[in-house]
């Protein structure tokens, strides 16, 4: 072997050693963008307020996120989940299961995870299925208006956004799918709170748990709007809210999910 060989050959070994390197590296990260990372899910033991006995039963538990991997799907289901959460984004020109991430280009091309039929049928034992919708163009929302459509059944559909233009779009093309705006921060609240256009096209609200009060939820009920909070994996958080009227949990704890259904 000539040495000139050899010399290419350890060019070629060390370029293979930095490129694998680099893939264990980003493995992480590789499977957020692929779809293939599962969200959180736990199974961390609760105590449950005796008084509220009555009121954890017509709580709705949501599975955080579980339709977008098949195996916490399946582990929602196993502790009795009342409404499997699907996030829905757009890779390829179809819709699937998944999150939105920094570089959408990239993670439209690489995407790995399951498409919104597989999660939707998936999650078929779940008596409701929420629907998460990550993006809000018109071409997007004609794809969910369509897939919607396209799957008429006994299921409640739930279908929550931070966009008030798209719940607008939407209850002009649906109908028997209860539209949620979601709010993740105070500006948001205002905007339910001061908006009566938003408010005469949604059922209710999902919003971050952080912001729910008993005050809150009566307002939100006085005008007949249903109020699903996110995300509550503790046992005090837990009593609390439910204490305080929510319509539903939104949790990543499976324990939750069975305490509400017990």
């Amino acid at each position: 072997m000539s040495r000139m060989t050899r010399r290419v050959r350890l060019i070629a070994l060390a370029v293979l050693g930095l490129v694998l390197t680099a893939v264990v590296a980003s493995w992480p990260a590789l499977r957020q963008y692929t779809g293939l990372a599962p969200p959180d899910q736990v199974d961390q033991p609760v105590t449950l307020d005796p008084s509220l006995a009555s009121r954890y039963p017509n709580t709705l538990g949501v599975a955080h996120n579980a339709g977008n991997n098949p195996s916490t799907l399946a582990a929602a289901l196993r502790n009795r989940a009342g409404a499997i959460e699907i996030d829905v984004i757009e890779a390829r020109g179809r819709l699937v299961a998944g999150r939105p991430q920094n570089w959408p280009w990239l993670a439209g091309l690489v995407f790995l995870g399951p498409t919104l039929q597989q999660a939707w049928d998936q999650a078929s034992a779940a008596g409701t299925v929420k629907l998460d919708l990550k993006q809000s163009d018109v071409g997007f929302l004609n794809q969910v208006v369509a897939f919607v459509r396209g799957h008429p059944g006994p299921r409640r559909v739930m279908i929550s956004t931070d966009s008030g233009s798209a719940l607008t779009y939407l209850r002009e093309r649906l109908g028997g799918v209860d539209l949620l705006f979601s709010v993740s921060n105070p500006g948001a609240l205002r905007t339910l709170q001061t908006d009566g256009g938003l408010r005469s096209v949604i059922a209710g609200a999902s919003l971050f748990q952080g912001l729910v009060s008993a005050r809150l939820v009566a307002w939100a009920h006085r005008r007949h709007l249903i109020v699903l909070a996110w995300t509550v994996n503790d046992g005090s958080r837990l009593n609390q809210l439910v204490s305080d009227g929510v319509d539903g949990i939104t949790t990543a704890n499976l324990a939750v999910l069975r305490a509400l259904r017990p």
